[in-house]
Formats: structure tokens, sequence, C-alpha cells
């Protein structure tokens, strides 16, 4: 069985764990990647305020309150700063994404049913497996050019991109990318996937980004 205490294994990872096990065996590795859009918040206070006064001109039901004169300045900045911050809650569904690595393939986007992928080992190009990152601590993912391109990560300064399916898949986090590299070949080899004992000793180091690169 996979380890209680494995990073990041949380209550939405067991879940597709017990769901997706009779297909793809063991969890082996779970990748995360965060990026919470700090400057994003600002703007949606703003927003918040917007929609507060235009709520002090509209008479809402069943209040005694008069509309368009401001008559409790404390109930409008409150509701107007929480407005805002339900808003910004919203960019928390993308500011954190998770990579799982089982012993017959990778899931990305398991949160619901609809966008959930699976990745078999057999749909994955072993030799296109490569860890990447920047000088400048950019996200790689805007300097790797592809026709067909998916991002699984939040983002981040290093990331692991692979071929599969006719599309490169992208997965950008601030954490080092080895452990997800040896985790997806280890996983391979176990399989019997060809040629993965010799796609793995081009995987790392990573590659240093200085400009676009044309992943085809």
């Amino acid at each position: 069985m996979a380890s209680v205490r494995m990073h990041g294994r949380n209550w939405l990872v067991r879940r597709i764990e017990r769901k997706l096990a009779p297909d793809l065996g063991q969890l082996r590795y779970v990748a995360s990647s965060r990026h919470i859009y700090w400057k994003v918040l600002i703007p949606c206070l703003v927003v918040g305020f917007i929609f507060g006064t235009i709520a002090e001109f509209v008479s809402p039901i069943r209040s005694t309150r008069e509309a368009g004169h401001f008559n409790d300045p404390a109930f409008f900045v409150l509701t107007s700063i929480l407005t805002g911050l339900v808003l910004w809650s919203m960019t928390l569904l993308g500011s954190f994404r998770k990579l799982l690595v089982f012993d017959g393939g990778m899931v990305a986007k398991y949160s619901q049913k609809h966008t959930l992928v699976v990745i078999p080992w057999a749909d994955i190009t072993p030799g296109t497996i490569k860890a990447v990152t920047t000088a400048d601590g950019t996200d790689p993912d805007r300097r790797l050019a592809a026709r067909r391109k998916v991002s699984l990560g939040a983002g981040g300064r290093n990331a692991v991109v692979f071929q599969a399916r006719d599309t490169f898949w992208v997965f950008a986090s601030n954490r080092d990318p080895a452990p997800l590299v040896l985790a997806v070949h280890g996983a391979m080899n176990d399989a019997g996937t060809p040629g993965a004992a010799r796609a793995a000793a081009g995987a790392l180091p990573a590659v240093v980004l200085t400009g676009r690169m044309a992943l085809d």
C-alpha cells in the first residue's frame, strides 16, 4: 500500500487513488505546484467596493435601509471587502495543482470527473521527458513552443515536459524537478516501458532556457 505519510497525499488524492488503483496500481509520488495570484487581490477589492457602491443605490429586498445614503459606513466597507475577497478566492481554484505518479501512468486535473487526465506509460514517448528551468526564475512554460501544449501545473521556475498523444504536457513548479523525473522513470522501468531506461539518462539535469525553445 502507498504510505499514508506521502507528502501531498491529501483527502482528494486518496479519493482518486482508491478510484484508479484497480487500473493504475499503487500511487508512487505526488508532485505539487502552487502559485497564488497576490497581484489580483487589490483589483478584486476595488471591484468589491464598486459592487458595494452599486448596492447602496439599489434597495435590497426585505431591508429597512434607505438606498443611496450610505447610512451604515461600517457595513458598506465590510461587505465590499468580503465581496472582493470572495472574487479573489476564485483564483485559488487554479493556484494549487498536483501531478500523481502511479505504477501504470500519471494523473492530473482530478478534482472533477470531466477534467480528469489519465496518461498511461504506453502513451508517453520516453525520450521526450525532460526537466527545464530558467536562469532568471521566470516560468519556463512560457518559453516552450509547440503546436499542441497543455499546462498541468500552476506555474514555477522549474518544469517537467513530456510528449504523449501528439501533445506536449508541461508541469511547472518551484520544487526541484528531479524527484518527479526519477519517479516517472522508475515507474516506467518497472512497467517495462520500451525505451524508458535509455531516456532516463537524458532527462536530468535540467536544461536552462535562455530563450524560446521549440519542442517539435
